[in-house]
């Protein structure tokens, strides 16, 4: 394995798109609102089959279960009544309708994946613009209801596993030196949310004046950059291999064998599990199955799996069961 590919988990590429002649989504009331969902889904038939979610009528657990998964974020299932997610068949692509913006066209895929990211998003964003009239302007470009987002409105954002800078207290340095090259770090769920797992999302400060090839070069310079700060910590945390082995070895233990595990606890044992895969002391025979027992340990998903009358030590069971089957059956100790 790549060492790059055990510290970037995702990519994902989202455009920021508003109606010309419109009100931002704040102003609207639910009529047209409604229309703005219904044009939109009608524009995008010929693409994929999509599936529609109404805010208003989606249950608060199923919601969480889709901002679980990066697919909605957490304005649009709180603050957004009148607004609705349009989401692939693959869930690759999710289509935020009424949330900051009339429209978040957003694509996510598995390790670094900016060009396919953006060649993804540019053939929804030219079939949508073909039916929609966006708000342009020669001088400022696409207008957004957020002036950070004016311009391209293109956000590139790549979703790191960060353990060592973290361990080794580096990460604040990591973050100031990628800030000066117009970065934003930020934690698991985007704005405000902690890095849980050691999960950090890195992505582009500004849109205006740039060209989207522009943007996706500066995010590109941005993460070769933690990856080699990531890989010399690491280093650093092997000099002193017996404490290392012995914390995945004893993270390993527990996941394995826990009788219960909280989100949190979970979330801490299976980035260690993770680190161990970069020094070979742990195989992870299949990666991708690996990230989805994360988003699988998630509060609403194990609420989804056991059943809505599941109490919260009966979900901590249930989550420490899930975990180790599903770590028996990926993973194979070596140390």
């Amino acid at each position: 394995m790549n060492p790059s590919e055990t510290i970037i988990i995702s990519t994902r590429l989202r455009l920021a798109r508003n109606i010309a002649g419109m009100p931002f989504p704040h102003k609207l009331n639910e009529m047209s609102s409604r229309k703005i969902v219904d044009n939109v889904e009608q524009s995008l038939a010929p693409i994929d089959n999509f599936c529609r979610y109404d805010m208003k009528g989606i249950s608060q657990l199923d919601g969480t279960i889709l901002q679980e998964k990066h697919l909605i974020s957490p304005d649009l299932l709180e603050d957004c009544p009148f607004g609705a997610v349009l989401i692939s068949a693959d869930e690759n692509v999710s289509i935020m309708v009424n949330e900051e913006d009339h429209i978040r066209e957003q694509v996510i895929l598995p390790g670094l994946s900016l060009d396919q990211a953006y060649d993804r998003v540019n053939r929804i964003d030219d079939i949508l613009g073909k039916n929609l009239e966006f708000a342009f302007d020669n001088r400022f470009g696409y207008l957004t209801s957020c002036a950070t987002n004016l311009g391209t409105g293109m956000r590139a954002s790549v979703m790191m596993f960060l353990p060592a800078l973290t361990m080794q207290n580096m990460i604040d340095g990591c973050i100031n030196d990628v800030g000066r090259l117009n970065m934003t770090v930020r934690g698991v769920y985007g704005e405000g949310s902690k890095a849980e797992g050691y999960l950090y999302q890195v992505s582009n400060q500004r849109s205006l004046g740039l060209r989207e090839g522009d943007i996706i070069d500066s995010v590109k310079g941005a993460i070769n950059h933690i990856v080699d700060a990531e890989l010399r910590a690491r280093e650093l945390l092997k000099r002193d291999e017996p404490e290392l082995k012995d914390k995945i070895s004893r993270a390993w233990g527990i996941a394995t064998n826990a009788y219960k595990l909280s989100t949190e606890e979970a979330m801490q044992y299976l980035a260690l599990v993770r680190l161990g895969s970069h020094y070979r002391y742990i195989d992870i025979s299949d990666v991708t199955e690996f990230q989805k027992l994360i988003t699988d340990c998630q509060p609403a998903s194990m609420q989804k799996n056991g059943g809505s009358n599941m109490n919260v030590r009966e979900r901590d069971e249930l989550r420490a069961r899930h975990v180790a089957q599903t770590l028996t059956s990926l993973c194979k100790k070596i140390i």
